[in-house]
């Protein structure tokens, strides 16, 4: 009996996975996707971008809506603003910046030396807020939330001709997520009682993006009114998935499966799909000893994009821990794409400070090109 539960619970992940690789692969093959819809805290961030199995707070929402069976109580944020500003922000800006429009050889000249100066780098520059409310009782979660989030990039690109591109969303998102236990009750699983929850959460969005080229003497020139213009608006709604296990045993696995855009939804012909992305994740608390001691010690490992062809598996690898320190001070430290991430979080009755640094690989491969992001996030919650 227990070799065919832990066959039959495998048998229906793999079923999972099957009809998400037949149905709804496929069709994307030649799908133009859009700029990617995300929300990551700095404590996901801090641990190497490892959430899928972790899914404990707000995160979920966005990571893995199953995991939200692990809230126990009610909880809701108004103020949950959040930043973010990469190494080469401030260099890009200056450059860019002090670009003359003058129709002249002199400035032209001037135009490409200091853009030249630049080449490769990118600007980046993330800022928003999410409301939040959260609540769950006996292993049925639901939450509900809305996001306001601003991303801008601006790199210099084409060495022999240089131009500057220009990349931006202002998502407006409001999300409803639920959680439940899957029938049955619990099951073996791995030669230990696991128990099992499934979660969904549907998400309308409203975007307005841009993407475009620009030499020297056009960025220039623009004006706020030039930007409204050249940006493309639309609407959609799509789903998220994702399934929660919790292993009892000493080290108290936990594991989780999620997919985000299920249906690869179009905002608008001019912008693309949402696309899709599956992910794998896997906790452990190695401490042994009472609940309080185990709790002083998470580590965490997530494999992202697992269907996709872009990169490499260690591109994909997020690996993190995370340590409390005191009641009210966590850290943490992990590697995401072969870099290392670092960050901590303070928390002082209901204000909470969060703050960051990881990478993200911009080259095919890891340590061909690291964009170096610092984050900060600072709320309340009730």
């Amino acid at each position: 009996m227990r070799r065919r539960s832990v066959h039959g619970v495998l048998m229906r992940l793999c079923l999972l996975v099957a009809l998400g690789l037949g149905l709804f692969w496929a069709p994307a093959a030649h799908a133009r996707y859009a700029h990617r819809l995300f929300y990551e805290t700095p404590r996901t961030q801090g641990m190497g971008g490892a959430v899928v199995a972790v899914a404990d707070d707000h995160q979920a929402l966005f990571a893995n809506p199953a995991g939200l069976c692990q809230i126990t109580d009610k909880g809701y944020a108004v103020v949950n603003a959040h930043g973010e500003m990469n190494q080469d922000f401030r260099r890009v800006e200056n450059r860019t910046d002090g670009l003359s429009d003058a129709d002249t050889p002199e400035s032209r000249a001037a135009n490409n030396a200091k853009l030249s100066d630049v080449m490769g780098q990118q600007a980046r520059l993330v800022a928003g807020n999410l409301a939040y409310y959260l609540g769950g009782q006996g292993g049925h979660g639901f939450a509900g939330a809305f996001l306001y989030q601003a991303m801008t990039e601006i790199g210099v690109v084409r060495p022999t001709s240089p131009r500057i591109q220009v990349r931006g969303d202002i998502d407006s998102v409001l999300l409803g997520s639920v959680a439940r236990p899957l029938r049955g009750g619990k099951r073996n699983l791995f030669n230990d009682i696991a128990y099992g929850w499934w979660g969904a959460t549907m998400k309308f969005l409203s975007r307005r993006s841009l993407d475009r080229e620009y030499d020297a003497r056009d960025f220039a020139r623009l004006s706020e009114s030039d930007l409204r213009d050249a940006q493309r608006k639309g609407a959609t709604a799509d789903f998220d998935a994702g399934t929660f296990w919790r292993l009892k045993n000493d080290w108290d696995t936990t594991l989780g499966l999620a997919v985000a855009n299920i249906f690869e939804s179009e905002i608008d012909p001019s912008i693309g799909r949402l696309r899709r992305e599956w992910a794998l994740g896997a906790t452990i608390k190695p401490l042994s000893g009472p609940p309080e001691r185990k709790r002083k010690l998470l580590l965490a490992a997530d494999l992202w994009d697992v269907t996709g062809t872009d990169g490499t598996f260690f591109s994909r690898l997020r690996l993190g821990a995370e340590a409390l320190l005191y009641p009210w001070l966590k850290v943490r430290g992990g590697l995401r794409g072969g870099y290392p991430t670092a960050g901590f979080t303070a928390e002082f009755r209901e204000a909470r400070l969060d703050v960051a640094t990881y990478s993200d690989e911009r080259g095919p491969r890891p340590g061909d090109r690291e964009d170096r992001r610092y984050s900060l996030s600072f709320g309340f919650e009730f």
